[in-house]
């Protein structure tokens, strides 16, 4: 989709995060997000979050720091996704540049994408902002054939109950609410 924002999912690994280098440098992006909270996967002891992580290994890449907005989400059991959508909603709410927002694509891992893409859309389900979804490739499994693999079998069947999930048990809390922000101190979160 033609957007000029792209906003990439911290927790992605390295392969993934060159992908979505390779992403930015199609040319047409102003402005590049990294998201993710303080979770222990793949994280090192350097960082805060996912959110600086990815952002610091994007500058090793090539994209320039003043082209990057860190938006780190605060620590969660749950609904890990849907609140890094929510923070990145408040940022282009509060930002000068909102009325500038031709479009967002989310950049995310694979198989998980289509849950990504489902939960940024109910986030920003009243900001009139078209949201696409550009999934990387995974690394260790082929998608046409993922049910010959381990990895593969596993990160379907994980990321089709995710979906299962979000679609019939996720309870979409009011815009702007404490159940939104949750992972926030309640002061925080109600602003």
């Amino acid at each position: 989709m033609k957007a000029n924002i792209l906003v990439v999912e911290g927790w992605l690994e390295p392969a993934a995060l060159s992908q979505a280098y390779a992403e930015y440098k199609t040319g047409h992006y102003d402005l590049v997000i990294t998201t993710g909270g303080p979770e222990a996967r793949n994280f090192t002891d350097q960082f805060d979050s996912y959110a600086e992580q990815a952002a610091y290994q994007l500058t090793l890449l090539g994209i320039s720091t003043s082209n990057i907005k860190v938006i780190p989400t605060p620590a969660s059991a749950q609904d890990r996704t849907y609140l890094s959508a929510v923070m990145v909603r408040k940022f282009i709410e509060s930002a000068p540049l909102k009325y500038k927002v031709k479009g967002i694509n989310v950049f995310s891992g694979n198989v998980h994408s289509r849950r990504t893409h489902f939960l940024y859309k109910q986030a920003f389900d009243t900001l009139v902002v078209p949201i696409g979804i550009i999934s990387a490739f995974p690394e260790n499994f082929r998608l046409e054939n993922w049910w010959q693999t381990s990895a593969g079998a596993k990160t379907v069947l994980v990321e089709l109950i995710g979906w299962i999930y979000a679609h019939c048990c996720f309870d979409l809390p009011a815009r702007n609410s404490y159940q939104e922000m949750w992972g926030l101190p309640r002061d925080e979160a109600i602003k």
